[in-house]
């Protein structure tokens, strides 16, 4: 009956994990439309749906990225080709999208049994369902998990989860080894940084043969077979760039196992226990000694995967530039975040006092310092680590228990029940706010990349990018996936941060001559801003280019709240030329199109701007002064503006370059013809478009 009444609650569990998961996310369906969380989501989406019409093989270079070189894409594809297996039951793009977008959910769901069974494995059944209901609320985990985030952490989660669940019961039996060497390879064909969750394997390999001989138990050829089976696995693509890292480390956890295993037989005769750990450690120590002194041939793998692939696993050079990348180190311990933190770090301290010696125990001791780790050097693996808060806050929600049983027990169930509801409240309370969130890309930009794709000319390969396209998009790397999935456009700087530093310099250049030669070596037509660009992301854009943003931002407390002023440097750059002032006084860009949403004072201005690159019609003649050229603009929103633009003669013949015709052309209209003018007298002047577009000159002597 108890085993029924269990089994019960883990199912109520993982459905309600479902549901909550799909209501977390009901803000992605909107007006019809399937809108995805998180940038990363729409290029795991292009690549499931190229997957869709190409399976099993998947996307592997694109030509839209990094335009116009094109790039290489290092994910592992085991997300999207498991996603394309599920998005191929739609039929249409859109029902793709949906069944892509079930995904995450059930992915979860699945993790919150795996979860019950690791943590009972652990400790005890109740503790098992405790672990399975935090996490059924962890709003960490439903974070990335709900409907609409089509990411592959969620199958990183459950990988994990796996391996944790295997690695607990590999001593039982031969089928768990396998198991657990197998989703250790699933995991290397998932992320790139699966490294990381090898180091905790191989830690918790040599503590657990250290304890296994302290106790005189059988040797672990279990530990041994577990990353050989993995090895196996992904032996096929060892060398491939996204495996590559996965697979050094799954080798050297072999070898470090295959060594430990010898140490652990010599020392059953020979040594006393505590000598496995010392040498396994010492002979580490001398192979990383030597990977960094050779740095060749085979050892410069190693010591690639040592200096440029961990740093960023932990956040690295990328700490202050992404805002993912960002480290834990200055959170409020005050706040739900910190609370949580010390909970966690409290009870591990707890569990750790108790159990140093329990084999079980010492993993999920491993398991928690490696995702503390993680967390601490960028907060984004909280979702890892809501893995771990789960468990170690069903441990406590035990303990308190235990006390409460001193009592009657009809005053019991209700303390426990007290007890459930106030260590949910924290997670409770945030999960609210994340299910109210819609995702980032809503309103404006969903709008202008409908336009940008339906009003400027196609470009080809979108469904097949092996060919370079005609032309491309530059905007700031933030909206690139957005940009390719819903826009069907190519662009210079995506989310994988290619094109980054053309990108930044373009925007925060303060010279015309010098921005032009970048739009040039790009390739790039048309030209994305945003209010968000010049007020919230343009910090990290100048640490980019090793700037300091206080060069361009400065704020000032202003009660609750901060005031920020943009500084006379910032206004000189082409960001700012181009959002806040239309490209005033600019040859070669002209504004196509604005969104409706205006934000901001001094000038209020679009949320979103599409400009276009243009060689501009060149007028020129003489003049014995200096020139200016007027010309009325209307823009798509119906608001008027002067565009004008100055030189000086030089020997008396000026040049001027204008990007607007004087037709009726487009959604941007100019009203009337340009008034070219010096200080004696002024002219006016139609420009026909083929003239702005060939860069045809034009004569007209002031």
């Amino acid at each position: 009956m108890r085993s029924q009444r269990t089994l019960r609650a883990v199912v109520i569990l993982i459905i309600s994990a479902f549901l909550l998961r799909l209501y977390a996310g009901r803000l992605a369906l909107s007006d019809g439309s399937l809108l995805f969380y998180g940038p990363d989501s729409y290029y795991h989406m292009r690549r499931i749906l190229y997957t869709v019409d190409h399976f099993p093989s998947t996307l592997w270079f694109d030509s839209y990225v990094d335009y116009p070189h094109g790039l290489e894409i290092t994910w592992p594809p085991l997300f999207d080709v498991l996603g394309a297996a599920v998005a191929s039951l739609g039929g249409s793009t859109h029902g793709a999208e949906m069944m892509a977008s079930l995904l995450p959910p059930v992915l979860g769901a699945l993790t919150v049994g795996v979860i019950y069974l690791a943590a009972r494995e652990m400790f005890d059944e109740r503790i098992g369902l405790a672990s399975a209901f935090f996490l059924t609320i962890s709003s960490y985990a439903v974070a990335v998990n709900s409907f609409g985030y089509v990411d592959h952490h969620v199958l990183e989660m459950l990988l994990l989860a796996l391996i944790v669940l295997s690695l607990l019961r590999s001593a039982s039996g031969i089928r768990w080894s396998v198991a657990a060497g197998i989703s250790i390879a699933l995991l290397a064909y998932t992320w790139m940084g699966s490294a990381a969750y090898v180091l905790m394997v191989l830690i918790y390999t040599i503590a657990r043969m250290s304890l296994d001989l302290r106790d005189g138990r059988e040797p672990p050829k279990d530990l041994v077979m577990a990353p050989a089976i993995a090895s196996l696995l992904v032996l096929p693509f060892w060398s491939s760039h996204w495996m590559l890292p996965s697979a050094i480390a799954i080798f050297a956890l072999l070898g470090a196992s295959v060594l430990g295993y010898a140490i652990y037989i010599l020392s059953q005769k020979r040594l006393p226990w505590y000598s496995l750990p010392g040498i396994m450690i010492f002979t580490g120590l001398i192979i990383l000694v030597a990977v960094y002194a050779l740095r060749d041939g085979v050892t410069s793998l190693f010591y690639t995967t040592l200096v440029t692939r961990l740093p960023y696993i932990i956040g690295g050079e990328m700490s202050g530039l992404i805002e993912e990348a960002s480290p834990l180190l200055t959170m409020d311990l005050k706040s739900v975040l910190g609370l949580n933190i010390l909970i966690t770090v409290a009870v591990l301290v707890l569990v750790a006092m108790r159990h140093i010696y329990d084999r079980k125990k010492i993993l999920l001791i491993v398991w928690t310092l490696i995702a503390l780790l993680l967390t601490f050097g960028q907060k984004r693996f909280l979702y890892i680590l809501a893995l771990n808060m789960s468990i170690l806050f069903a441990v406590l929600f035990s303990e308190i228990c235990m006390l409460a049983e001193r009592r009657e027990r009809r005053q019991m169930v209700a303390v426990t029940l007290v007890i459930l509801v106030v260590m949910s409240i924290p997670s409770l309370w945030r999960l609210s706010r994340i299910s109210d969130d819609a995702p980032d890309i809503e309103g404006d930009w969903v709008t202008a990349l409908k336009w940008l794709k339906e009003e400027t000319p196609p470009t080809s390969f979108f469904d097949d990018p092996s060919r370079r396209p005609e032309y491309g998009i530059m905007s700031s790397w933030s909206y690139g996936n957005w940009i390719i999935y819903l826009g069907e456009r190519p662009v210079v700087a995506n989310n994988f941060q290619a094109g980054v530093a053309d990108s930044t310099g373009f925007f925060l250049s303060e010279s015309e001559s010098d921005a032009e030669g970048i739009l040039n070596k790009r390739g790039a037509r048309y030209v994305i801003t945003s209010w968000e660009m010049l007020y919230l992301t343009l910090p990290s854009a100048a640490r980019w280019i090793g700037e300091d943003p206080s060069g361009y931002l400065r704020y000032t407390p202003s009660g609750k709240y901060l005031s920020i002023e943009l500084t006379d440097r910032l206004r000189r750059t082409m960001l700012a030329r181009l959002q806040l002032y239309d490209g005033l006084n600019m040859s070669h860009l002209r504004l196509v199109y604005e969104s409706g949403t205006f934000r901001g004072e001094s000038p209020s201005t679009a949320s979103v701007k599409i400009f276009e690159h243009v060689p501009g019609a060149v007028v020129t003649g003489r003049s014995s002064g200096p020139v200016v050229a007027i010309l009325n603009i209307t823009t798509n929103q119906g608001r008027r503006f002067t565009y004008a633009i100055e030189t000086a003669p030089a020997n008396n013949v000026y040049t001027l370059r204008l990007p607007y015709s004087t037709g009726d052309n487009g959604a941007v209209r100019a009203e009337g013809d340009y008034v070219i003018m010096n200080p004696e007298t002024a002219k006016e002047l139609s420009v026909d478009e083929e003239d702005v577009l060939r860069g045809s000159t034009i004569q007209l002597d002031l």
